[in-house]
């Protein structure tokens, strides 16, 4: 589990995330079973959402000259994300099953985080990651961070 509460999908980065991912799955066709005590069924606010690597950020050098330098391992949650369904489990009440609201979807290579009511669980799909999303540089500024996406790999 993701410490604190997840943004808000209107939120575009959140925060640094500078612990690696625990989770790691073989393949991207995946679905979760989660357990409710309540035995409630909540169709609204669950979701898989991309989590991207900062690859590289840019900030300013001891002589004040702007400087890129390596990310280390930090990730943001951006706003993007996929949609699941949510039903009851067959005989087990308290329980639901979150699967892709489209038929055959799979997730890419890279790392993700599930929300279930505004918690996140983290995890990894294996493989090597191509897909943009999963990617991000970071501009350190006197006012904030700011984020842009990874440029395309150069050819």
């Amino acid at each position: 589990m993701v410490p604190g509460k997840i943004p808000d999908r209107r939120v575009a980065i959140s925060a640094a995330i500078t612990t690696p991912s625990a989770t790691t799955v073989t393949s991207g066709d995946v679905k979760f079973i989660v357990f409710r005590p309540d035995g409630g069924i909540d169709a609204s606010g669950n979701e898989v959402r991309v989590v991207a690597k900062v690859s590289r950020a840019m900030g300013v050098d001891a002589t004040g000259k702007a400087a890129m330098v390596n990310a280390g391992d930090s990730w943001v949650i951006r706003s993007m994300s996929f949609p699941y369904k949510v039903s009851p489990v067959e005989d087990q009440p308290r329980m639901l099953l979150l699967q892709p609201e489209q038929d055959g979807f799979t997730l890419a290579p890279g790392r993700y985080i599930v929300v279930v009511k505004g918690m996140g669980y983290d995890f990894t799909v294996a493989g090597d990651v191509t897909d943009p999303n999963q990617c991000v540089e970071r501009i350190n500024a006197t006012n904030g961070a700011f984020y842009s996406p990874c440029p395309p790999p150069r050819r």
